[in-house]
């Protein structure tokens, strides 16, 4: 999207509502629209769907050990000091809900930086916080940098005659050679586009606007959505649909709570298919 309030707004409201839910269902319902929001992207990269999934993964199978609550024993062990063996069906609910929150936070980022302008992101973000040409420019740019250097790095070794390794662990090493450059030639990118920045007057004071991008209706429906997402994330914080995981997990699925859930991901599926219209 050229705006950037649109998808802003979306992806904040979905990580709000994320953390400001105790149901498990409008969790993973913020959860799954993120994920949405990341698919309809036009340049996206499974990357970061892995890493969301592996650290929402290690919160689900630590909660288990470390907690020692709940009353329904799936696993009966010993506790030491730290470690706890003894494992029950709400540790391991609340490690999910714990992992899908930070799995949200993840993809929703991820789908921001893909769907935002990075041009309009500097523009929005230098009214706000003008002394930030440096954060902006490696936030909105690093990641397509990243992507770029990669590929131009594979091609190079390709062209000068290094065999692609066979198996998952052999190719993993071997990319593992392309980090150092990888992120060191980004950062520089970076440091050289904030220095240009600054340089032609970025956070100087006054300065002329780009042009006001067109309204378009993918980007006015997920400003509408993402608003609606942070008003009821605050309702959430305050009281709204409660539910307690300890000492023992109340009913998963409750009317209320499954109604909002779904309406929070037909949203997005709605603006996805939208933004894959637009394309």
């Amino acid at each position: 999207m050229s705006d950037p309030r649109g998808p802003l707004a979306l992806c904040a409201g979905l990580i709000a509502v994320s953390l400001a839910a105790e149901q498990p269902v409008l969790v993973a319902a913020a959860l799954a629209g993120a994920v949405l929001l990341y698919l309809a992207a036009p340049v996206r990269h499974g990357l970061m769907l892995r890493l969301a999934a592996a650290s929402g993964l290690v919160l689900l199978l630590l909660n288990p050990f470390l907690a020692a609550e709940g009353d329904r024993v799936l696993v009966a062990g010993p506790g030491f000091l730290l470690l706890d063996l003894e494992v029950t069906a709400e540790e391991v609910l609340y490690g999910a809900v714990s992992g899908m929150r930070l799995a949200t936070a993840i993809v929703a980022t991820a789908a921001f930086l893909a769907l935002a302008d990075p041009d309009r992101l500097q523009e929005l973000v230098s009214r706000v916080a003008p002394r930030s040409a440096l954060t902006v420019a490696l936030a909105a740019r690093l990641m397509p940098a990243l992507r770029a250097d990669a590929s131009a790095l594979h091609e190079a070794l390709l062209v000068r005659g290094a065999a692609t390794a066979a198996g998952r662990r052999s190719r993993a090493r071997q990319s593992a050679t392309l980090v150092e450059p990888l992120v060191a030639s980004a950062l520089d990118r970076g440091v050289g586009i904030a220095e240009a920045m600054a340089a032609r007057g970025y956070g100087g004071g006054p300065f002329t606007p780009l042009p006001e991008p067109a309204a378009t209706r993918p980007g006015r429906a997920a400003l509408v959505v993402g608003l609606a997402l942070v008003a009821g994330a605050a309702a959430l914080a305050v009281g709204a649909l409660p539910y307690a995981v300890y000492p023992q997990a109340d009913p998963l699925l409750r009317w209320p709570a499954l109604v909002a859930a779904v309406g929070i991901v037909a949203a997005c599926a709605a603006i996805a298919h939208a933004l894959r219209g637009a394309r």
